[in-house]
């Protein structure tokens, strides 16, 4: 039977490996990438980051590229080194892409073996593996660059199988697959994610406990087990979390009040109740991209569960409804949908924001969905399970009925579709376009949308009413009739995910692939970073306008003041929202910018044009003006004076007063001071400098004490400060910028970034990994030879 079992799951593995080699023909064989802007954002950074760490030889902590430099590892950046899987997989020559590829087929055969274990039949978890690895929401991640979400997610149903055995047979061997599984995912890092699934861990323990003293028996002995593992997984991924827990109070996403994320910023992408309608028709809201009409500042995809898998799901939930794999499901299903409505419907959210550990951290509620994208699925299994099993004698004149109506109701929809449309026209709300014949284009695709969904929707249904009639009247078996409504309940999936994957000619949406070939034309050099590379000296750029955001200048090692990053570092986000993302020559001065680059030319007293060219992006190439800023300063600098200031807001406020040079006199401003009031300081002179992506050594000569300003940004848990190997204390300056005070004389000034933290996090990882797999493999061995002995 154990044979059996293991034969049908890899047989499972290799089918979906085949569908998602179908659905993704196009990359498998045709050589194309996701090419969306979050796609090659990041993938500019890691190209770069995966060249530091040639040249270096260590794994790179700290990126000077973008935002004036912030920490990679720390920020959730240059992961997938550190992914065990991924670096075994690595060492086969798969890439970031195929490595995602494999992820789908992972969370399939996970949702099989989830379904397998609570003995379902071969078809019903067949079923729920596939509808969960396609569904839109994993299908979306892949397509629009956010694989760390698709990789995290694929774990979930392992997690949830591991647990349910666990909280099953308490044993050592059940808790050392549970750890690993959870440290995989929690090393892929998508925090958000994983929190999710550990919501459904708590879920599957406190249904354990349910049922009496008979099912509390051994809670305490499964408790202590499960916490084993939880916190096993944990320390797995310490070399992560270690230096990610360091940095959070310093990023934006854990500066605010509390230590989390503002409400505003946390409930960004809420959704709202009405749009759960999109879970039935995909099209109810534009499906995504300019024909969006919801309640989200975007989206690319709808939240859509399949018609037929939710029709399966209330059967499952109904049919096995003594089931406490069932009330796992149903509840989270329904606590999902509760976060998921965010600032919209907001008790459950709040609740959770305000008194649930580390959820204040996050944003985007709407993916709080990826519990219900796992739930429903596993619902759909359990209700083919039941159809195969039913006989139908109860049901059969209540199908009878609905097959009338349903036929009955698309012969209406096909002759009335034009006052369908009609009806729909007034309802859906205008578009407020430049134009009227564009608001007509996009209206027209609106209403199609709606009316093309509800037309396959009620195909679908009575195609599965069909086969079920079929069985029932023992016109075909109950295994062909399971077969029959897996293939539609699929179908229907993979329909749906393949418009994401190549939206149609009409859909006003833009297919986000591209042939690799183009995408190395894009990261080879241009005339614009050829002239720049060619200029002497260290020095940033200041990217204006469109090409604020790009991350591409990190490739050529060209410092920018720009870029992209979701966990930029608090103080500096500051500085960017205050000044309109540093339109303020003053503070492009005080940050070492020496060029500015625009898409249009300018005309301004401190700036003075010294090339034009072309510039590649990913959406198309731009003429672009480079000019020098006049009066530019250095990335290490003098400071004549320092005045303590409350707090970073008013050290940024007050900078540029500062930065109008007089006859080259600074003023500088500096929050938490050990003085107060104003502080003068000699000028020393520069001997040597020397910049490398984790550490900046300057030679000084000074006559008095001296304030020493560099142009990195202010992390003291990262950066560490030495005057001739002693430590020193590192100061904000300006609210953004570094500084170090001096003693008179000539004196060896380094800046080294930190890498204890991670480098100890690293080994306890290894520690961690190497104890679990060892138990794994002791309590297993003993597991078969008791087998054998039977």
């Amino acid at each position: 039977m154990r044979n059996r079992n293991i034969v049908t799951c890899l047989l499972a593995t290799c089918a979906y490996g085949v569908l998602v080699v179908g659905l993704f023909f196009s990359v498998v064989f045709q050589g194309m990438v996701p090419a969306s802007p979050d796609s090659i954002t990041p993938m500019a950074l890691s190209m770069a980051l995966d060249r530091l760490r040639e040249s270096t030889g260590i794994y790179p902590l700290w990126q000077p590229w973008s935002f004036s430099g912030m920490p990679t590892v720390a920020a959730f950046s240059y992961l997938n080194g550190l992914y065990y899987p991924g670096a075994l997989l690595g060492l086969f020559g798969l890439g970031d892409t195929g490595l995602q590829l494999v992820h789908f087929v992972l969370a399939g055969s996970g949702g099989y073996v989830f379904l397998r274990f609570f003995r379902l039949g071969y078809a019903a978890a067949f079923l729920g593996g596939a509808a969960f690895m396609l569904n839109p929401y994993l299908v979306t991640m892949f397509v629009f660059g956010h694989g760390s979400q698709l990789m995290t997610a694929a774990w979930m149903p392992w997690i949830a199988w591991a647990s349910a055995r666990l909280f099953q047979r308490a044993t050592l061997f059940d808790a050392a697959v549970l750890a690993i599984l959870v440290g995989m995912q929690l090393q892929r890092s998508h925090v958000q994610v994983a929190y999710y699934t550990w919501i459904l861990v708590a879920l599957v323990f406190i249904m354990s406990g349910v049922g009496g003293a008979a099912a509390a028996r051994h809670l305490l002995k499964k408790s202590l087990l499960g916490l084993v593992a939880l916190g096993g997984g944990f320390v797995m991924a310490f070399q992560v979390y270690l230096p990610v827990m360091a940095y959070t109070p310093f990023s934006v996403r854990g500066a605010a009040s509390g230590g989390g994320a503002p409400y505003e910023y946390a409930t960004m992408w809420s959704m709202h109740p009405s749009e759960l309608l999109t879970f039935i028709l995909p099209g109810a809201f534009g499906f995504g991209g300019a024909a969006y009409w919801g309640f989200m500042p975007f989206t690319d995809f709808p939240h859509y569960a399949g018609i037929v898998v939710l029709l399966l799901a209330v059967a499952g939930a109904w049919g096995m409804r003594s089931s406490k794999m069932v009330h796992v499901l149903l509840l989270s299903l329904l606590l999902s949908v509760l976060l998921s409505f965010g600032r919209y419907w907001s008790p459950v959210f709040d609740l959770f924001y305000h008194w649930a550990p580390f959820f204040s951290r996050f944003r985007v509620p709407s993916m709080a969905l990826v519990l219900a994208s796992f739930a429903l699925p596993m619902l759909a299994g359990a209700g083919l399970h039941v159809v195969s099993q039913y006989t139908g004698q109860r049901w059969k004149a209540a199908l009878n009925i609905t097959m009338v109506v349903l036929f009955t109701g698309g012969v209406i929809l096909v002759a009335v579709r034009p006052l369908l449309e009609a009806a729909l026209t007034s309802f859906i709300p205008l578009p407020s376009l430049e134009t009227v014949q564009l608001n007509q284009i996009v209206q027209r695709v609106r209403v199609e949308l709606v009316a093309d969904g509800a037309l396959i929707a009620v195909f679908l249904l009575a195609a599965t009413g069909v086969a079920l009639w079929m069985n029932w009247q023992d016109r075909i078996s109950s295994r062909a009739c399971s077969a029959v409504i897996a293939l539609l309940a699929i179908g229907d999936i993979a329909l749906v995910g393949s418009q994401v994957i190549a939206p149609g000619k009409n859909s006003l949406r833009e297919n986000q692939f591209a042939r690799q070939e183009l995408l190395d034309y894009v990261f080879s050099e241009d005339d614009v970073v050829g002239w720049l590379r060619e200029q002497p000296g260290d020095f940033r750029i200041y990217p204006a306008g469109e090409i604020f955001g790009d991350n591409r200048f990190a490739l050529f090692g060209l410092s920018s003041v720009g870029g992209y990053h979701p966990a930029k570092i608090a103080r500096y986000d500051a500085l960017l929202r205050s000044t309109s993302n540093l339109a303020e020559l003053a503070y492009l001065r005080m940050l070492g910018v020496r060029y500015v680059l625009v898409t249009a030319p300018l005309a301004h007293p401190d700036l003075e044009l010294v090339h034009r060219g072309v510039f590649r992006r990913a959406v198309g190439s731009v003429d672009t003006w480079v000019y020098r800023l006049r009066d530019s300063m250095e990335l290490a600098w003098f400071a004549d004076a320092a005045t303590a200031v409350a707090g970073a807001g008013d050290a940024l406020a007050l900078a540029p007063i500062g930065m109008y040079r007089d006859g080259g006199y600074t003023e500088v401003y500096v929050d938490g001071a050990s003085w107060e009031g104003r502080r003068e300081f000699d000028v020393g002179s520069i001997v040597s400098y020397a910049r490398f992506s984790e550490q900046v050594t300057i030679d000084i000569e000074t006559r008095a004490e001296a304030l020493l300003v560099l142009g990195d940004v202010y992390y003291p848990k990262g950066w560490r400060a030495r005057v001739d190997g002693a430590p020193a204390t590192l100061l904000p300056v300006n609210g953004v910028l570094q500084g170090v005070v001096i003693p008179p004389g000539e004196h060896k000034v380094a800046l080294v970034y930190d890498r204890s933290l991670f480098e100890n996090g690293r080994r306890v990882s290894a520690l961690s990994f190497l104890l679990f797999a060892g138990l794994l493999v002791g309590a297993g061995s003993g597991r078969w030879k008791k087998l054998e002995e039977r």
